[in-house]
């Protein structure tokens, strides 16, 4: 379990930068000595539809202190400054027009901590304040920031002698998309970009649920001048108090819990603690809480999961307690059915179905394929695959980040505008075209919808599928099927036509419900390279025989 803690966390300590005056930017030191053998290709890319967009990378350098890299891929050691709050270089890198090629930055040193940030129509302004080692002041989610008005997004990543771990989180905030891919010597990977039309969706819902509940909802939605969506930020980072807005949950589950046993399964060596309420607090027999009961938390502790009683103290049994606590008060997943047995106990399906409920993290799932949208939403029954959008690789020989939808499988073809790459998670749903099929509500880990109701004659079209220059080996859908006895069929992988060449096929009959998700591989047995409209075509039965989660492409 590993927490996806809030960047941000830290930098609205610096809300009055906006009334700075402009000071000289100092002067940069190259890093001194690059590791050995280290050259790493970074492709940075724009697919955003913009035309004026910048990037940066920044981190720290092996020994801890911050840097930036500039467009030569130098390591840039930031000066600690005599006066605080100092405006740190400009290294930013400008990149093409949308849909153009893209700039490759040849990493030769390791970046630890880093962020890759993008920003459009205007460059970011980076602070540093001095100190044993200075402080990088990056922009923040207030509305003092020097940002606040520039439209820009990040993702994180480190790149050290073990390995390249890179990711996408929500955890702050939902902002332009941003995808990514790499080679290496574990295979090709990849991180789709947040589905076309996901960041306006979230933030309609957001206000919707202002109207419905009268919580501050809406006050998470931060737009431009003309009314376009810039951000929607996590609740976390609200310019407005939630106040009491979990009262009434926690009462219930406080009550509920007062005759009823609570047991929390701390996965792996920590194993399950059982507790009642005693007083205030939830006590769980056998476990030390360091001083810390698990009385009600506040809707700061809840939505920050890092303060009061979910306060996670570590590596122990408390902290991974407090954590999964935390997933399931988020969730509302504590007075449903099996919700006395957390997390294991409960299905996706069943998160965030009380009116009181994280809706921010509701409205990300429900959108967004991937991504954690709290601290510790990587919480689920034992077993469940990642909710997290994250590459690693151990012996990467490139890594490509685009700002907006992916463009292949790092080294590939490039695809161009709207490309998507195969060996993502391509969701179902997000077809470009259908023949005889219906979306509906889905249980699988991670919620949102699934394709159903398909029969012999049924077809899914996904356009624009980068394969880049190396086919792939295998073919892997996740599936499901009730059908009756007797009744099975076929999922048809097909390039180009519902009648192109078939690539790979699955055959498939009754697993056991038609939400009871199975991944299914095939193997690929003629070459596919380069971009494709992907068909998925179905035969057999005329009965329905298989639901349809997500399929993907691994070499």
């Amino acid at each position: 379990m590993v927490s996806r803690r809030s960047f941000l966390s830290g930098a609205a300590a610096v809300a009055g930068t906006a009334a700075l005056s402009p000071f000289s930017p100092v002067s940069p030191l190259t890093s001194a000595a690059a590791a050995a053998g280290v050259s790493l290709p970074v492709k940075l890319a724009n697919n955003s539809g913009h035309d004026t967009v910048y990037a940066y990378i920044s981190g720290t350098d092996s020994s801890g202190w911050p840097v930036f890299v500039s467009a030569n891929g130098a390591l840039n050691r930031l000066p600690n400054p005599s006066s605080a709050v100092t405006p740190i270089a400009d290294y930013s890198i400008a990149l093409g027009a949308s849909g153009s090629a893209a700039k490759t930055i040849t990493l030769t040193d390791y970046v630890i901590g880093g962020r890759v940030w993008f920003s459009v129509g205007q460059k970011l302004q980076f602070f540093v304040n001095p100190g044993t080692v200075p402080g990088v002041v990056q922009p923040a989610l207030v509305s003092s920031d020097p940002n606040w008005a520039t439209n820009w997004t990040f993702c994180e990543f480190t790149f050290n002698s073990a390995n390249l771990y890179a990711n996408i989180s929500y955890v702050d905030m939902v902002a332009l998309p941003i995808s990514m891919s790499s080679t290496g010597s574990g295979g090709n990977q990849s991180v789709s970009p947040l589905p076309a039309g996901a960041l306006g969706s979230i933030a309609s819902g957001l206000q919707a649920q202002h109207a419905s509940d009268g919580a501050p909802w809406d006050r998470l939605v931060v737009t431009d001048s003309s009314g376009a969506v810039l951000r929607v930020m996590a609740p976390a980072h609200s310019p407005v108090g939630f106040g009491g807005y979990w009262d009434d949950y926690l009462n219930r589950v406080w009550s509920h819990y007062a005759s009823t046993p609570l047991t929390i399964n701390g996965q792996g060596s920590i194993g399950s603690y059982t507790g009642t309420v005693s007083g205030n607090a939830i006590v769980f027999s056998g476990l030390n809480t360091n001083g810390v009961p698990f009385t009600k938390p506040s809707a700061v502790d809840i939505f920050g999961c890092a303060s009061g009683p979910l306060y996670n103290s570590g590596g122990d049994a408390r902290g991974a307690i407090a954590a999964r606590l935390a997933a399931a008060i988020n969730r509302s997943s504590l007075l449903v059915s099996g919700g006395n047995n957390n997390p294991d106990g409960v299905t996706p399906s069943q998160y965030y179905t009380d009116p009181i409920t994280n809706h921010y993290a509701r409205l990300v799932h429900k959108y967004a394929s991937i991504g954690y949208a709290f601290p510790y939403d990587d919480v689920g029954p034992t077993g469940s695959a990642p909710v997290d959008g994250h590459i690693q690789d151990g012996a990467p020989t490139s890594w490509s980040i685009t700002l907006g939808a992916g463009s292949g499988s790092g080294g590939g073809s490039g695809g161009g505008s709207g490309s998507v790459s195969a060996y993502s998670t391509i969701q179902a749903e997000s077809y470009s075209a259908q023949n005889g099929t219906t979306t509906e509500s889905c249980s699988d880990t991670g919620g949102g919808s699934d394709v159903g109701y398909i029969s012999n004659g049924d077809w899914l079209k996904f356009s624009s599928v980068d394969f880049g220059s190396t086919s792939p080996a295998q073919f892997k859908a996740r599936i499901a099927s009730g059908a009756a006895a007797g009744v099975s069929g076929a999922i048809q992988v097909r390039l180009d036509s519902t009648s192109g060449t078939k690539i790979a096929e699955i055959d498939f009959a009754n697993n056991g419900g038609w939400q009871n998700w199975q991944t299914v591989p095939a193997n690929v047995v003629a070459s596919a390279t380069g971009v494709h409209d992907v068909y998925l075509v179905f035969s057999g039965s005329t009965s329905d025989f298989t639901n349809v989660n997500w399929f993907t492409f691994t070499s």
